[in-house]
């Protein structure tokens, strides 16, 4: 239940306690659903894995609305500078190594009808609109050019970050004047339904990649993140330190009935899911949406449940914990896959899953750990930059000439 935070003042600062902030089970959670992508890409079986991109959504809306509302009991504000470069040192170190990759991918090795579309694929993943990119070009996930670009998948990651871009802003603003987790709820809960509704109608209109892979219309699942964290973070750290609330006796019993329902839900969506089905922008988002939402809630309200002992079991924290740097090499790994091998073999696959992980590794290992450690992500500006303009130049300046069959009006791995 959402109760109503209503003071004259600011909230009063709390001491800070020795409980870390992260929920083991949910960081588990994420292991699932880059296991349900990677699952979808490479053709494993699995054809509504794709919705693990939805439960990320939620899992990503969740993670940051509590984080934000803690840090505002603690302090009596938010740092919205340091958020954004939280963000930044979180996500940039990352994403930049896997364009410069591309790119000299692209310049040594790569065919080169890949070229044209890859760099502009660049270019917008550097201002991250690599969704609008591909809603304007029509590129969607089930398209012709799908297996020939190695950075589609980066479409998430921009819807994420212009969420991010609104969100935080409009929290500070809304707890500033009215204090009142109430008119958040109202606020992010019409923001979900218009989102969900808008998906529907523009899937009808303007076709299924304006509705998969538009901001306004794929935010409906980081605003259920958003509501799961107003419902479930304490005003205050309770006896033990932590800041999430949990139920006992009755309640947790049919908290538990419900996340059986919900989870059951999420299987057999992703058993029957289809990325173009009508019904899954006419409900199926939602329901799936709702029921990752209410996974989260029962992992977090029964913090000793058999599932919740399950997710936070070390090896399955640790591929969570990996999961940003899985979910960023598994599609051009398998882009890669496509055009040196036959990519729906069993070798093949393993051989995929295997490289995936590796790079996963070694980018967590060797990038993400590093760099979030790094207490002033100020020092990180001059390298990022520099990558940035060498990765910018690369993809705008050095333009090799079009295939022949280009040159000849025939388009190669594309749409006429």
């Amino acid at each position: 239940m959402i109760e109503s935070v209503r003071v004259d003042r600011a909230p009063p600062r709390v001491a800070r306690t020795h409980t870390s902030v992260r929920i083991g089970a949910v960081d588990g959670l994420r292991a699932v659903a880059v296991a349900g992508v990677i699952a979808f890409h490479f053709g494993m079986g699995v054809p509504g894995g794709f919705l693990g991109v939805d439960l990320f959504f939620v899992i990503s809306g969740y993670v940051i609305t509590r984080l934000l509302l803690i840090e505002w009991r603690r302090t009596a504000a938010i740092d919205w500078k340091r958020f954004w470069a939280r963000r930044a040192r979180r996500l940039l170190p990352t994403v930049m190594a896997l364009l410069v990759v591309v790119q000299l991918w692209l310049r040594l090795g790569a065919l080169p009808e890949l070229r044209a579309t890859t760099d502009a694929q660049t270019v917008a993943a550097l201002a991250y609109v690599s969704n609008w990119y591909a809603i304007f070009t029509n590129l969607g996930y089930w398209g012709a050019l799908a297996d020939a670009t190695p950075l589609t998948h980066l479409w998430s990651l921009a819807v994420e970050e212009q969420f991010y871009l609104v969100w935080p802003p409009l929290l500070i603003l809304i707890m500033t004047l009215t204090r009142s987790r109430r008119v958040l709820a109202m606020t992010a809960g019409a923001g979900a339904v218009v989102s969900y509704t808008a998906a529907a109608v523009l899937q009808g209109t303007d076709g299924v990649d304006r509705a998969y892979l538009g901001t306004d219309t794929r935010s409906g699942a980081l605003l259920l993140g958003v509501l799961c964290a107003l419902a479930l973070t304490r005003d205050a750290p309770g006896p033990n330190g932590s800041w999430d609330r949990t139920l006992t006796g009755r309640r947790r019993a049919l908290a538990r009935s419900v996340f059986a329902l919900a989870l059951a839900s999420l299987v057999a969506l992703w058993t029957v899911g289809r990325i173009e089905a009508g019904w899954l922008y006419d409900g199926g988002l939602v329901l799936a949406g709702v029921s990752a939402a209410l996974v989260i809630a029962y992992l977090v309200v029964a913090p000793g449940a058999v599932a919740t002992r399950i997710l936070a079991a070390g090896p399955v924290v640790w591929i969570g914990r990996l999961s940003y740097s899985l979910y960023l090499w598994h599609w051009p790994v398998h882009v890669y896959a496509t055009h040196t091998a036959h990519p729906g073999g069993p070798a093949v696959i393993a051989a995929q899953l295997a490289v995936t992980l590796a790079l996963g590794v070694l980018s967590f290992a060797l990038i993400e750990r590093p760099t979030r450690r790094i207490g002033r992500p100020m020092v990180l500006a001059p390298p990022l930059l520099a990558c940035a303009v060498l990765v910018l130049g690369s993809a705008v300046l050095v333009r090799p000439a079009a295939p022949v069959e280009q040159q000849s009006d025939v388009t190669v791995h594309g749409r006429p």
